[in-house]
């Protein structure tokens, strides 16, 4: 697997789960912890396409 595949399907894992965790959201919120990471997993996400888009 190269790293650019590495990025890319970490990008997809990351999409799914902000996904989830929106829905979640939009359902019943989420608690304090929740929302820290869902933060943190939006940061990684646009850090990574940023790194995949200057990779190409």
């Amino acid at each position: 697997m190269t790293y650019h595949e590495m990025l890319a399907r970490k990008s997809e894992i990351l999409k799914r789960n902000i996904g989830r965790m929106v829905i979640q959201d939009n359902r019943k919120g989420l608690g304090n912890h929740e929302g820290y990471m869902m933060q943190r997993m939006i940061k990684e996400l646009h850090q990574n396409e940023h790194e995949l888009n200057t990779a190409k």
